[in-house]
């Protein structure tokens, strides 16, 4: 992914924003969410924020901005409670349907865990459709069966990767 990313410069990077439990609660730029986010090739609107996950307000998430939001698999945030807001619907995020839950199988992608691998190809092919040249379908299903010894079903793997 690196190799595909890497030419892009800062400008032509997409601004991320990865929310927490609740849609204002937001990874830092010290939290392994940002890592993934850079590691995919985009930009953490909230980089700058330290420690943990950080409770802020619509007005500074409505300055950042971002062009896509992530959402972890677990705690009380969802796409809907963002989309289904009215206060949200100035973000160009919300605008262009770009609000997505990260998927999960054995256990949240987001963490720091082998699978967050396949989070970050995931959020890869989310942030760069045209530029990514990855199968998640084919990664998944190889890091399923190399990892847990399960093969992963071509419908499983679909759900799976499906933004």
């Amino acid at each position: 992914m690196v190799e595909q990313t890497g030419a892009l410069d800062e400008a032509e990077r997409v601004r991320v924003l990865f929310s927490g439990t609740e849609p204002l609660r937001i990874a830092s730029g010290d939290m392994y969410q940002t890592f993934m986010v850079e590691a995919a090739g985009g930009v953490s609107v909230s980089a700058e924020l330290t420690g943990y996950w950080n409770d802020v307000n619509l007005e500074q998430v409505l300055l950042w901005d971002p062009e896509v939001i992530f959402i972890p698999s677990y705690g009380g945030a969802s796409v809907e409670a963002i989309t289904e807001s009215a206060e949200w619907q100035a973000l160009d995020a919300v605008k262009a349907g770009r609000v997505y839950q990260l998927p999960q199988f054995t256990a949240p992608l987001d963490t720091p865990v082998p699978d967050s691998v396949l989070g970050i190809v995931w959020m890869a092919q989310i942030l760069y459709p045209d530029i990514i040249d990855l199968d998640c379908v084919a990664e998944a299903q190889f890091f399923y069966r190399t990892w847990y010894d399960y093969e992963l079903s071509d419908e499983e793997a679909a759900a799976f990767c499906s933004p």
